[in-house]
This record gives structure tokens, C-alpha cells and sequence, in this order.
């Protein structure tokens, strides 16, 4: 992350709060953020990376991790990261899962942003937009050219703020259900496949989903009440 106004943006938008660095690669934002947060934990997968951030950013609070952050966590109520392409969709549901975290302050390829914040009926609506949308608050504070990163990528990036507005509980774990069943035929008539693969009476479907409405066009809280029935049985 090699541009001034991202930095900045990405630190206007943090709190003072213990904080988890995802992927801090030589500490090009870490030096800034360390002075913002009580405490700052940057959880790298290349060690070479860390040894370099370590040797730049010498604070008592500023505790280096190397390990994946898929296996190690957050555990944090604020969470700071350029997500790496690669292990975006599996950071994002694991961020979710985790209701120790609040706030996350994450950048990331402008298609999975848009995705993100995408409407029911639109292109890019999908099982990911239903999750995040249930679980947070979010907001699209910039849109970055590829030449704010080193090395430079192909797209252009987002940068999104998420608040936490429900915890993950077990109705939500159900959402993945239900979202994985349904969004595997996002096309189709959203009652047809519910019946089909959902183990809920058609006296509830025909309650919950309207009969005109395709799987890709159902409002987050659809796939919400379906969860909640599956929940309850």
C-alpha cells in the first residue's frame, strides 16, 4: 500500500480500539496505525514480511504474528486489512463468524466491494452480499486505482467500512445454509428450488417467499425468516 489518501482514508475511518492488522507486509500503514489504537496485532503469513515490520515498528504495543489469520482469528473488536485476492470471500465469512469484531476497516478488489453492497435483482447479488448485509452496517468510503499498491495489481480496489450490527448466532449459521441451497440455482423460481432443497413445509415457503420472485431477487431478510423457520424446527 504505497498511497498517502489511502493510508489516510483507511485511518479516518478507524477508532481507538485493540486492533488486528490482516497481512501488514513491510508496515507501510502499521507505522501510522500503531499511533491510533490501544493496542495493534498484525497477523502475516510471510515471515520475511514480519521480520521487516518488526524491525520498523518498535512499540510495546505493537505485537508481530506470523501465522495465517484464517487459522489464528481476530479476537479483536476492530480488524484493519488489505485483504489478499486470493482468501477474500474466506477472510470475509470468517471476519462474520467472529463477534468479537465490531468493526472492520478492509480493502479489497472493487468486484468483491460491489458484491458486497450489491441489490437483490442485480448481477452481482449473491450469497456473500446476503451474509455481510445481515451481519453489518457497510459503506464504501473510496475506490482506489491500481497504482496504490506495490506490487501492481490488475483492478482497481474498494475500501469498505463494516459495523456490526447483528452477532453470527445459530439463525445466521442456518443463512449459510440456506444461501448455499438456494443461490446454486440463483435463476430459478426462489419457491420451486426452496421446495426442492429446503426441509421446510410449503405452507411456510408460500408464507415467506413471493411466488414471482427468482432466488437472486429475495431481500436479505427472506433468506433471514427461512433460516429462522429452519432454526426453530
Amino acid at each position: 500500500m504505497v498511497n498517502p489518501r489511502l493510508i489516510s482514508d483507511i485511518l479516518s475511518l478507524t477508532s481507538s480500539e485493540d486492533t488486528v492488522e490482516i497481512g501488514c507486509g513491510i508496515g507501510t500503514l502499521t507505522i501510522f496505525l500503531i499511533n491510533r489504537v490501544r493496542s495493534l496485532a498484525c497477523v502475516e503469513y510471510d515471515e520475511r514480511m514480519i521480520r521487516v515490520v518488526a524491525s520498523i515498528v518498535r512499540n510495546p504495543r505493537f505485537i508481530p504474528v506470523r501465522g495465517d489469520a484464517l487459522a489464528t482469528g481476530v479476537g479483536r473488536p476492530q480488524v484493519v486489512s488489505n485483504l489478499p485476492y486470493h482468501v477474500t470471500s474466506d477472510m470475509l465469512i470468517m471476519i462474520a463468524r467472529d463477534n468479537s469484531v465490531s468493526k472492520a476497516v478492509l480493502t479489497l478488489q472493487k468486484e468483491v466491494g460491489d458484491r458486497l453492497v450489491a441489490k437483490p435483482g442485480s448481477e452481482s447479488y449473491g450469497r456473500l452480499s446476503v451474509i455481510v448485509q445481515l451481519l453489518f452496517n457497510l459503506r464504501v468510503a473510496g475506490v482506489y486505482h491500481p497504482g496504490s499498491f506495490i506490487p501492481r495489481p490488475k483492478v482497481a480496489s474498494s475500501l469498505l467500512l463494516l459495523e456490526r450490527r447483528r452477532t453470527y448466532d445459530r439463525v445466521v449459521e442456518k443463512v449459510e445454509h440456506v444461501t448455499r441451497a438456494l443461490f446454486s440455482q440463483r435463476r430459478r423460481n426462489a419457491r420451486r428450488v426452496a421446495e426442492s432443497r429446503l426441509s421446510l413445509s410449503a405452507e411456510v415457503l408460500n408464507r415467506i417467499i413471493p411466488s414471482d420472485k427468482r432466488v437472486f431477487e429475495l431481500e436479505p431478510e427472506v433468506f433471514l425468516a427461512l433460516a429462522e423457520e429452519l432454526a426453530s424446527t
